[in-house]
């Protein structure tokens, strides 16, 4: 048997898909696109990784983009997704102490964040 040389069709997307795609490669954040179009992440990237369609370099998104299509990330990519990362980290360990007492985790001593 040989194998086809004609490329397989993509499929079609819905309205939210486009848009959600569009907005990527415009820019805006995934927290954005996943509110204004209902797209889930991993729907977005998947997507994004079949169409051909990449977020702007340095971005956390540009970082998520290069993971779905499993390459390396260049290193802008990874610094913006190492600062996310760090954000996201820092805002977690802020919200434990400020939790009530009743609330906080037992069994070791929580660190409060200096400001």
């Amino acid at each position: 048997m040989t194998t086809s040389v004609m490329p397989k069709p993509q499929l079609a997307l819905t309205v939210a898909q486009a848009v959600a795609l569009t907005m990527l490669r415009d820019g805006y954040r995934q927290r954005q696109i996943t509110f204004r179009t209902g797209t889930e992440p991993n729907d977005l990237y998947r997507l994004a990784a079949l169409h051909d369609i990449t977020a702007p370099h340095g971005t956390v998104e540009g970082h998520n983009c290069h993971e779905a299509r499993d390459e390396d990330p260049c290193t802008t990519c990874t610094r913006a997704h190492g600062r996310a990362h760090a954000r996201e980290y820092a805002q977690r360990r802020r919200t434990v102490g400020a939790l009530p007492r009743a609330l906080r985790p037992r069994g070791r001593k929580i660190r409060r964040a200096v400001r």
